[in-house]
């Protein structure tokens, strides 16, 4: 948090510094921030060099106004509903999404102990399931409440131009799920020794079941000098996808980070039903190296400084986020193709 906050103020500091109308101490162009003897040093190479915390920058403040404007619009059409059913809002989410959830079913309850175990140290899952019973429900609820105020929305005509901060990301060569066409492109920078990668790749998952051909996959590496097996890892992606099964390897590597020093990678690419002898000599050979220091090159020029990294349509999201932070910027990218 002092990170952030240090942000903004150095930010309103420099805002502030020149008030409107004051003319700025020296005679230099407005792209120049800098000179040093006979170099100069402008606004490109300086946010190119701060990529990173400038495009996080951008995303608080956007958070912010967004969830202020969600939260006018949220209350203007739902008092607009209860107002049309002689009723108050409260007792119309009561009736119209609270009455209306379905309890969790033990398939529910089995996902988010798999999930979650890890936040129910020296529980079992039966211990746990109170816990998990309630975690369900609350997602239900948000979900559902989402749902049907998004509707609403629909009813009473609410269109936001109110647009996100994007990176123009390049999706040209990388393994890719979906439609090329599809109205929404989440492209994943990621490391396949990271722990959190794995989280954010099964919600992903769920989100590509979920929406099916209205969202495209796209998969670019990331991997961090702190994980030792990351590039190796990321080498057998790329040997997996010559010979047409990159998502197989992909899977089945996130599914056990355990298993990626060269001779478990080979074992796994032969019960894939990879030729074996091939995918050796393409490790032994180095293959998919420049891609993947092209993927890095890439990720960190549009700000990506950890893994994982997604950009859903151009908007960043960082980290291992909950299924909802998901659906709901991919809800509004499909509200936004439908006005």
């Amino acid at each position: 948090m002092r990170t952030r906050f240090h942000a903004l103020a150095v930010l309103a500091l420099l805002a502030s510094a020149h008030p409107a109308g004051a003319a700025p101490a020296t005679s230099v162009p407005d792209s120049v921030f800098a000179t040093v003897g006979t170099r100069t040093i402008g606004r490109a190479e300086v946010d190119a060099r701060a990529a990173a915390a400038l495009q996080r920058v951008r995303l608080e403040e956007y958070e912010a106004r967004k969830r202020a404007l969600d939260a006018m619009i949220e209350t203007d059409v739902l008092a607009r509903e209860a107002a049309a059913k002689h009723t108050v809002p409260e007792s119309l989410i009561a009736r119209e999404v609270d009455a209306k959830l379905p309890a969790a079913t033990p398939e529910e309850i089995d996902t988010w102990w798999t999930d979650n175990r890890g936040q129910f140290p020296g529980q079992t899952k039966e211990q746990a399931q109170p816990q998990l019973v309630t975690a369900i429900q609350n997602d239900k609820r948000a979900t559902a409440r989402s749902t049907y105020v998004r509707g609403l929305r629909r009813k009473y005509g609410a269109r936001v131009t109110l647009e996100p901060p994007r990176v123009a990301v390049a999706t040209a060569n990388a393994p890719s799920l979906g439609p090329a066409k599809a109205p929404v492109t989440i492209v994943e920078f990621s490391d396949f020794q990271c722990p959190y990668c794995s989280r954010a790749a099964q919600t992903v998952e769920r989100v590509v079941q979920r929406y099916g051909d209205r969202v495209r996959l796209v998969y670019r590496d990331f991997p961090l000098d702190i994980h030792p097996n990351a590039e190796i890892a990321a080498q057998a992606a790329a040997c997996a996808r010559t010979q047409g099964k990159y998502w197989e390897m992909n899977r089945a590597m996130f599914a056990d980070a355990s298993k990626l020093a060269e001779p478990a990678l080979v074992e796994t690419a032969t019960r894939l039903g990879l030729d074996g002898d091939k995918f050796k000599t393409c490790l032994d050979a180095g293959d998919g190296k420049d891609s993947i220091q092209h993927d890095l090159a890439d990720g960190a020029s549009y700000g990506v400084n950890a893994t994982p990294t997604s950009f859903i349509n151009g908007s960043m999201i960082v980290g291992a986020r909950e299924l909802r932070a998901f659906t709901d910027i991919i809800d509004d990218e499909l509200e936004r193709a439908r006005q």
